[in-house]
Parts: C-alpha cells; sequence; structure tokens
C-alpha cells in the first residue's frame, strides 16, 4: 500500500504527461483495476465529477465499460504512446496504441491538464470519435 502511493505520488506533479500515461496503462497488470474505482487518480476533477454522477443513482449510466481499453472484458491490457503533443505547459494530448490481444487493438486520444495532484486525464476520444466527457454531460443532463 504504502509502495502504490509513493508511485502514485510520482506520477503526479513532478512527471510528465507520458511518464503519467505509462503509469496509468501500467496498473492494468494488477488483477482486477479499474481507473473509474478511483477515478481522482487518472481523471481531472471535471471528468471525475461527470464519471460519478453517472454512475449515482444504482442505475446503468453512460459507462458500460472501461474507457481507458475501450472495453469491458479484458484478459491483459497494454499500451503504449505513439505520438504527444504538448500545446501548452498545462496541457497535452497523447495519441495511445491499447493492446488487448493478439487480434484486438484500437487507438485513443487522451486530453491532459496539469491539476495541482499532477497530470490527469481531461477528456477520452474513443474509437467511434466521441469525446468521452462530453456523452457523459449529455448523458447526466437527463437524469
Amino acid at each position: 500500500m504504502i509502495i502504490a502511493a509513493l508511485v502514485l505520488a510520482a506520477a503526479g506533479a513532478a512527471s510528465t504527461p507520458g511518464t503519467f500515461v505509462d503509469y496509468v496503462y501500467s496498473q492494468y497488470h494488477h488483477d482486477g483495476f479499474s481507473p473509474l474505482e478511483k477515478p481522482e487518480n487518472f481523471f481531472s476533477p471535471k471528468l471525475t465529477a461527470a464519471i460519478r454522477k453517472d454512475s449515482s443513482g444504482g442505475e446503468v449510466g453512460y459507462l458500460d465499460g472501461d474507457p481507458l481499453c475501450d472495453c469491458q472484458d479484458y484478459d491483459r491490457v497494454s499500451a503504449h504512446v505513439r505520438k504527444l503533443v504538448r500545446p501548452t505547459p498545462q496541457s497535452a494530448v497523447a495519441d495511445v496504441h491499447v493492446v488487448l490481444g493478439p487480434r484486438e487493438m484500437r487507438n485513443l486520444e487522451l486530453k491532459l491538464t496539469l491539476t495541482p495532484r499532477g497530470w490527469r486525464i481531461s477528456d477520452v476520444i474513443g474509437t467511434d470519435g466521441k469525446s468521452l466527457l462530453k456523452e457523459l454531460q449529455r448523458a447526466n443532463s437527463h437524469r
């Protein structure tokens, strides 16, 4: 537990956007990992709030899977950053190639923002080209 906290702290404010993305995807090596269990550790405050609102009320919301692999079930997730653009010191966009198995892979775009807690994912553009944040906000507005 202490080691996990130290690793998370190392992935915080002192890290680069690429290091943060690598850290996020390294967590999939732990059985049962889901970024949705503690979204504040991976997502920006705005996206975290939208995720929490989506999962509140006991009903199935917009999210029906893991947005960082664009999948529901997986045996193994690995990823690498194909391209990283840092338009400002406070933001970055990572083009991530996610591999779920020998024949299943996808490309996602992670929008990153530097928060007081370090780099966090502020949006995910999925394989369908849709913004996770916008779709969550749209779905949450009907609740």
